[in-house]
């Protein structure tokens, strides 16, 4: 309960807290090369579809929760997403990866909101075929645990206040380099991992 409560607030205070929505258009007319674009944490972009069928991946080693609509659609598609998670984050259209990408970087929330810290993780074996064990000396509260695949789809989620006992099994997953996310409720971490 408690952590459905600092969701909804966490939630609560990004939907006040932004600042601005940007527009981009999303196609192979040359507008969609390299897009870049700096926004704070809080903001809202929003992807419009002006010709042909795409997607709109999010790729690389940060991983925004949510980020990204894999299913390929048509012109009139309009996708939106706010940003929470500082740094920067690469995003490309898988059907036509060489004229459709590009970067938003997010920029750490003002003083007002309290700044998140790096959270020290180790996790081994890395490689692994089954398990994985995930150590941090610096927990005292619960964890919530992410596992995204390359192309940024949310493969497992879990909540645990026993991070010092926790082993993820990863025995079904697809063979791949995978990211995973561990965050507290002013700490967090991302982690890559290889399943073999």
């Amino acid at each position: 309960m408690k952590t459905k409560l600092l969701f909804i607030l966490s939630l609560f205070i990004t939907t006040i807290s932004a600042q601005q929505t940007y527009n981009l258009g999303w196609s192979t007319s040359g507008e969609s090369v390299n897009q870049q674009l700096t926004v704070d944490v809080g903001d809202t972009v929003i992807w419009t579809w002006t010709s042909g069928f795409h997607n709109l991946l999010q790729v690389g080693n940060q991983s925004e929760p949510g980020f990204g609509q894999s299913v390929v659609t048509g012109p009139g598609t309009v996708y939106q997403h706010t940003f929470t998670t500082p740094g920067v984050h690469d995003y490309l259209c898988s059907p036509h990866p060489n004229s459709m990408f590009g970067a938003i970087t997010v920029n750490e929330p003002s003083a007002s909101i309290e700044e998140v810290s790096v959270l020290t993780i180790s996790l081994y074996p890395n490689p692994s075929s089954d398990y994985i064990k995930i150590i941090s000396s610096d927990l005292s509260e619960t964890l919530k645990i992410n596992v995204f695949d390359l192309l940024g789809k949310l493969t497992f989620s879990d909540l645990t206040d026993d991070i010092n006992n926790y082993s993820l099994d990863v025995s079904n997953f697809k063979s791949g380099v995978y990211f995973i996310t561990i965050s507290t409720r002013n700490k967090s971490s991302l982690n890559k991992f290889i399943k073999i």
